[in-house]
């Protein structure tokens, strides 16, 4: 095996130590490729980071069950256990980046300990995107946009991204959409937006060419076993604005539209969330209210239709809905720009000081360690 099995009194089956190193976290295996040349080459190996993987997600509990908070500030993010809401450590991001808009950190998606990030996308147009594994300190640039050309000072554009992981191809992918709107304030286009994905196994960018819903998407993006899902309003003028949710099968590579739930009072749509094995849409009654009140609405798998899940009574109102954690709580941020927690089974709600700050646009409820993108 290598160094460390000359001395025979001493020699470990390569079978042990593989077994051995299947149960060891995240951390302790990024010490280890520091003993030897051998136990290096083994870590990264890209066979051992999926069995790796796969082992600790199927199998292990506190992988499967419990996940983590990566909220990210300026140069740092927290790594914040999603049951205790305790800061555990701190990770300094790939680069630097500011406070202001145009350089801030952006989370564009997570899926298996993998963040994509587009720092200050409402100024680059989403052209600077990274895929980043915080557990290991490793990240990768993506190449540039197929519709580099359309980038002009002259042409206002805005850009969407969502990322998640196919299963079906066993990749990573990033969507992009390019819309051209008439206005800056984005409230109608006169054209469909470009479209393309990324994919990690090929690094290279595929423009789509299919019918897309004249839908304008708001930013916030949720990936569901393999869709895509924006909310977001028709772009048609003469019509009052009406709520829409839109999305886009990976497998298929069409957008669809979606019937949204009957709601029964003028509301502000919000987010569509994934969890549990359920897709969930969320309204807010009074949204920017002191006294708010969060509606969830959950969508049948089989019969494609919503039923009223969870109401939360919001007395300090909602800054914005945030998501599900793995441990079974539903999180939001008060008007005084605190974490909420509502627990979906004791249906409690809890407000969390975490006594760190953090940036809005990069926050991640669904963060876990892992070894993926070391062997790139």
């Amino acid at each position: 095996m290598g160094e460390q099995m000359i001395d025979s009194n001493h020699y470990i089956p390569p079978e042990l130590v593989i077994d051995i190193f299947m149960r060891l976290p995240v951390k302790t295996l990024i010490r280890c490729t520091s003993v030897c040349k051998s136990w290096y080459a083994l870590i990264r190996n890209p066979n051992f980071v999926a069995l790796h993987f796969n082992s600790n997600t199927n199998y292990r509990p506190e992988y499967r069950d419990y996940g983590y908070l990566l909220l990210g500030g300026t140069n740092f993010c927290h790594v914040v256990c999603d049951r205790t809401f305790k800061s555990l450590y701190t990770v300094e991001t790939p680069f630097t980046v500011g406070p202001n808009r145009k350089s801030s950190l952006n989370f564009v998606g997570s899926c298996n300990g993998l963040v994509c990030l587009a720092p200050g996308l409402e100024y680059n147009l989403g052209n600077d995107v990274y895929i980043w594994n915080p557990s290991i300190r490793t990240h990768k640039k993506l190449p540039p946009s197929q519709f580099s050309d359309e980038f002009t000072d002259e042409r206002w554009m805005v850009s969407r991204l969502g990322f998640g992981y196919h299963e079906s191809t066993n990749d990573y992918k990033v969507i992009r959409l390019i819309y051209f709107p008439e206005c800056r304030n984005f409230t109608s286009v006169d054209v469909a937006p470009l479209v393309e994905v990324y994919s990690l196994k090929t690094n290279s960018w595929r423009i789509i060419r299919t019918e897309v819903p004249p839908i304008v998407t708001q930013s916030v993006v949720t990936f569901y076993k393999g869709v895509f899902y924006w909310m977001g309003f028709k772009s048609i003028r003469d019509d009052p604005m009406e709520n829409y949710i839109m999305s886009f099968d990976l497998d298929n590579e069409k957008f669809k539209e979606i019937e949204q739930p009957s709601v029964d009072f003028p509301f502000s749509l919000l987010a569509v969330r994934g969890s549990s094995g359920s897709l969930f849409a969320i309204y807010s009654k009074f949204f920017g209210g002191q006294n708010d009140m969060l509606v969830l609405w959950k969508m049948d798998e089989y019969n494609k239709v919503w039923t009223k899940a969870y109401t939360i009574q919001c007395n300090r109102g909602v800054w914005w809905t945030i998501g599900f954690t793995k441990s079974g709580k539903f999180l939001f941020a008060n008007l005084e720009k605190k974490l909420v927690s509502f627990d979906l089974e004791s249906l409690e709600t809890q407000v969390h000081d975490l006594g760190i700050s953090f940036s809005r646009s990069a926050v991640d409820i669904n963060y876990m360690e892992s070894l993926l993108l070391f062997d790139h």
